[in-house]
């Protein structure tokens, strides 16, 4: 499998902003394009690293090209995952509200709070970049649970092209088995229908299966799965 390699934007805060995407022939010999990946990446001090989507089950396009990779020693990056999609409304939404003292809120801007408690990673602080990454969606919405003045979850909402893209859902340790993580999903598809938005997605890692149960719950179903691969060094 060949890929139409897209150059990638210079952001250190999420993964896929510093990986070529394979949507297509390149024009010319993967190898020449592979060439071509890495003397861009090295030029700008990167990493030189792929995205590789494959289908849920084993057999897909993408395998030729993880194969090929493999074979001249592109290295995978832990944390393989899922990207789940839903219709909106959705079907496993349970009607009732939160508890007495708790609401919600929806803010065009991330706020201190909101970014202090977004861990991307289990990073303990963001980096300068974050503010700019997290902000750099066509329209964007911060979506968090609060009790008087305290953050108990949070999540972002993205917006582009009738998609609604949900990431950074944190539940507050203090808070957790509680049901949050669900509210908290819940909330940013609310506010993803009332912009009159009817698909949402999300990426869960693989191994994640208390997620990926809540999800599936809510009627979450799989569309593909994708992992990174590096170049030798």
């Amino acid at each position: 499998m060949a890929g139409r390699l897209a150059a990638p934007r210079r952001r250190r805060l999420h993964r896929p902003a510093n990986s070529v995407l394979p949507l297509g022939d390149p024009g010319l010999p993967l190898d020449d394009a592979l060439a071509s990946v890495t003397d861009w990446y090295r030029t700008r001090g990167l990493p030189p690293m792929i995205v590789v989507p494959t289908a849920v089950d084993a057999d897909s396009a993408g395998q030729a090209l993880d194969e090929h990779l493999s074979a001249r020693n592109w290295a995978p990056r832990p944390g393989p995952a899922f990207v789940m999609v839903a219709d909106l409304p959705l079907t496993g939404l349970r009607p009732d509200g939160l508890p007495a003292g708790r609401e919600i809120r929806v803010t065009s801007e991330p706020g201190d709070a909101w970014a202090a408690m977004y861990h991307y990673r289990g990073q303990d602080h963001l980096p300068p970049i974050a503010h700019t990454v997290l902000t750099s969606a066509a329209v964007q919405s911060f979506v968090s649970i609060t009790s008087g003045d305290e953050l108990l979850a949070i999540a972002r909402l993205s917006v582009a092209d009738g998609w609604a893209g949900i990431t950074a859902v944190e539940v507050n340790a203090a808070y957790r088995r509680q049901g949050l993580g669900t509210a908290i999903t819940a909330a940013a598809c609310q506010e993803a229908a009332r912009q009159g938005i009817a698909r949402v997605f999300l990426q869960v890692e693989v191994t994640n299966a208390p997620a990926r149960a809540l999800y599936e719950n809510l009627g979450f179903r799989y569309s593909h799965r994708y992992h990174y691969r590096v170049a030798p060094a």
